[in-house]
């Protein structure tokens, strides 16, 4: 089973990767929208405030901001990509910590339901910039299936006080961002 797990050090490196993958996705090569989700779950430090999603030649980069990302925690986020237009739902999710040491994975998605025994096999990462409160998650175009476009939801889920869960979904429930299209689409 291929799992990720989220530390300093694997951090400090993603940190290193992901600084390559910034550079090398330009305007001239990515396709970007970003939201702003605004202060719509004020109860949680982990609020989703704003999402960016860069779709390159050769990556898909999702960056949220949020107010106060901290690596202890007790906070999730689920992250959805939608890569088929005439499917229901997300073909991809992620399952993140919003804390330091935690495991985290890709998995097929159906209908808004994760499908499979074993996590989806390619090279993601999620780099965490504890300073900036900003989580960046990279991943190739071939664990979407080199699609033309995506679009991504998230949910947000902070049980900090369990009696009073906490839950901000980017935009509205399942909701998406709009179609990002790949820096460079078939001719």
């Amino acid at each position: 089973m291929l799992l990720h797990r989220t530390s300093t050090r694997t951090a400090l490196a993603l940190a290193t990767a992901a600084a390559a993958v910034v550079t090398t996705m330009s305007p001239a090569s990515a396709e970007t929208t970003t939201v702003n989700d605004g202060a719509d779950a004020t109860a949680s430090l982990t609020d989703i405030r704003k999402v960016r999603v860069a779709h390159g030649d050769r990556r898909v980069e999702v960056k949220v901001s949020f107010p106060n990302l901290r690596k202890k925690a007790d906070a999730s986020l689920s992250v959805f990509i939608d890569s088929d237009p005439d499917a229901p739902g997300p073909e991809r999710g992620i399952g993140l910590p919003l804390f330091s040491g935690a495991d985290y994975a890709m998995w097929r998605m159906e209908d808004w339901e994760y499908v499979g025994d074993n996590p989806v096999s390619c090279r993601y990462g999620a780099d965490y910039w504890w300073r900036r409160d900003v989580l960046v998650l990279s991943a190739p175009r071939g664990c979407f299936a080199k699609a033309d476009e995506v679009r991504v939801g998230m949910r947000m889920r902070d049980v900090a006080d369990a009696s009073h869960p906490v839950v901000d979904w980017l935009i509205g429930r399942r909701d998406f961002t709009d179609w990002v299209a790949s820096g460079n689409p078939p001719a």
